[in-house]
């Protein structure tokens, strides 16, 4: 890599002679921003999300010299294809998360526009060489993982499909709610709104009632079968979800409190887990590790550290989950929290530990079996980094 030495007042820096790129995507164009080893602003320029704009902005980039990180707002989600046409040209093209340039806007109070936004994803990605490599992958591997691809695809429509049919249930109870009190009366009394549904649907339909009430009727009966349709697509998802992870050899959900579905989500959410420096690099991407919170304190003194809020809150529910269930059913869990306990710490503190083991069971799991995988599949290694 062609550096040259720049002296400043107190000690000389070397400068890369490369340039970082950011990259703002849309559904149709994409604004990019190149940066010189110093960080100056190079040039800014729009092009078309297609072949021909692609090749279009390789050109252009590398009229300026050689680059060494590509970096790309939401590089799974807007900037999927651009990415992938980089990464297929041996590009290292990294994922730059949106919250991180917007938090940079709003401390610095300047507004936004594609060249702004550009400009601030190159400065992420020249400031932080750590940044995660595009689709989750670790440093070697290129472009999206087949398997991993079809566990996100199914895991979101499950996680679509829950919603709606909690959007139905919600409507058919309060639609239950205002029915007329002698159809009430011959509903169970239940709590649960699908026992009251499937005793309407067996309701003498030779009555007649006001249209109001009649409107009210065929609304129950219209959700009532949505319900059913979205349970038996929900079945499949789950079921598709658990080959998916028995593909990925995946083990899982063979620890205490992981069921297939929490499974497939740690997968989906964590990637190849050797693109986490260890467990620790585990432990901050999902919100386990605390962050140190000590000041004007001595060699000696005792470190103090204070909640992580930040992190992977979907990763970090399903340690959560995990967490709870093994105090009820494993004595290694309890062991570890009852300790906590004893030193002083309080039962919310006392979780959050428990939680930070878990998470290195979970990373040590997860490589064991990634390397088990590679080891059963020499050649063909596509659906390992799932």
């Amino acid at each position: 890599m062609a550096k040259q030495r720049v002296m400043t007042t107190d000690r000389s820096v070397e400068v890369s002679d490369e340039h970082d790129v950011g990259i703002d995507p849309h559904k149709k164009t994409l604004t990019a921003t190149v940066l010189d080893g110093r960080g100056g602003t190079v040039a800014t320029a729009s092009f078309k999300v297609s072949g021909v704009g692609h090749r279009a902005l390789v050109e252009w980039v590398t009229g300026f010299g050689p680059v060494r990180r590509w970096g790309i707002e939401s590089a799974s989600g807007l900037g999927r294809h651009t990415a992938i046409f980089l990464v297929e040209h041996g590009h290292d093209v990294r994922d730059v998360c949106p919250t991180r340039t917007a938090e940079q806007s709003r401390r610095r109070r300047q507004g936004k526009t594609d060249a702004l936004d550009s400009l601030r994803i190159a400065r992420e990605v020249q400031a932080d060489p750590d940044l995660p490599m595009a689709f989750k992958r670790a440093p070697g591997d290129a472009g999206p993982d087949e398997t991993h691809e079809l566990l996100g695809l199914w895991h979101n429509q499950r996680r679509s499909l829950l919603k709606s049919r909690q959007h139905l249930l919600n409507e058919a109870d309060a639609l239950l709610h205002e029915l007329p009190e002698e159809i009430r009366a011959d509903l169970p009394d239940d709590p649960s709104i699908r026992p009251r549904l499937k005793a309407l649907g067996k309701r003498d339909r030779t009555l007649t009632w006001d249209p109001v009430t009649a409107l009210r009727l065929r609304l129950l009966d219209d959700h009532a079968a949505a319900i059913a349709e979205l349970d038996a697509r929900e079945r499949e998802a789950s079921r598709e979800l658990h080959l998916l992870t028995r593909r990925a050899g995946s083990t899982l959900a063979d620890l205490c409190g992981i069921a297939d579905r929490s499974d497939a989500e740690l997968l989906v959410e964590a990637g190849d887990p050797r693109r986490f420096a260890g467990e620790g690099g585990f432990a901050r991407f999902n919100g386990t590790a605390p962050l140190p919170a000590s000041s004007a304190e001595g060699d000696h003194e005792p470190k103090r550290h204070r909640l992580n809020r930040g992190g992977n809150r979907r990763i970090n529910a399903v340690l959560h989950r995990m967490a709870v269930t093994q105090l009820r059913c494993e004595p290694r869990a309890r062991q570890i929290y009852d300790d906590a306990r004893r030193r002083s710490h309080t039962k919310k503190e006392a979780m959050r530990i428990l939680k930070r083991h878990l998470s290195n069971v979970v990373y040590r799991r997860m490589i064991r079996d990634l390397n088990a995988m590679l080891n059963s599949a020499p050649i063909d290694t596509r659906h390992a980094a799932a």
